[in-house]
């Protein structure tokens, strides 16, 4: 009687996948994926860097596993796929707005994702300030990801927290002001946008399936 069991877990698994990508095997440890997401923070991001994205991580297994995030509610944390998605901002068919994209050259992922382990637990950067402690979410791919001889695979480039008018935007001025801070115009950093247009990167073409809450 076991093995009927066993087939009926393996049928149940692949159901899973399919109700979950519609091209699960294309995707691979150490993609970067490039979310769309909603609220305050997210579109000053997106504004100030001229891009739909305000977040990225880094996948820890293939379309069964998690991703790698720093996140303000949890700081550098290990995310469920399924629940990253869930979180994105979704398009007009209720596909989860993300990306996938991946380093066109040889890197030994499982270097990135020791790396991504060894920052489990570290503290979100609210200051996106670089060089301290705390980790930002293209901050935590920039350490990640870094060739044989531990050198950045990515570039640091100056931020900035303008608007198309040339001002630094409002949301800015009032997040460092709570902090006590000047804004930190020009100092060098990372950001999703810039990172998902770097050369270094190929788009894996991913087709989400729609979802919807439960009632609608």
């Amino acid at each position: 009687m076991r093995r009927p069991v066993f087939i009926l877990a393996v049928l149940a698994l692949a159901a899973a996948a399919a109700a979950l990508l519609h091209r699960p095997c294309s995707l691979r440890a150490g993609d970067l994926l490039f979310q769309v997401s909603e609220g305050g923070m997210s579109e000053a991001i997106e504004t100030a860097t001229s891009g739909n994205y305000s977040h990225v991580g880094i996948l820890d297994g293939s379309w069964m596993g998690g991703v790698w995030e720093a996140t303000p509610q949890g700081g550098v944390v290990r995310t469920p796929l399924r629940q990253f998605l869930k979180e994105s901002a979704r398009d007009a068919e209720g596909r989860p707005r993300v990306t996938v994209r991946r380093l066109r050259r040889d890197i030994d992922t499982r270097d990135v994702l020791r790396r991504a382990r060894a920052l489990a637990g570290r503290s979100y950067d609210f200051a996106f300030a670089p060089g301290d402690s705390t980790l930002y979410c293209s901050e935590l791919i920039y350490e990640c990801f870094r060739d044989s001889a531990g050198a950045p695979v990515f570039s640091a480039i100056p931020m900035t927290f303008k608007g198309p008018d040339g001002e630094i935007l409002p949301y800015w001025v009032r997040h460092y002001a709570a902090m006590g801070l000047p804004v930190p115009e020009g100092a060098p950093g990372t950001n999703p946008n810039d990172l998902s247009r770097d050369p270094q990167l190929m788009d894996i073409p991913v087709r989400w399936t729609p979802w919807r809450p439960k009632g609608l």
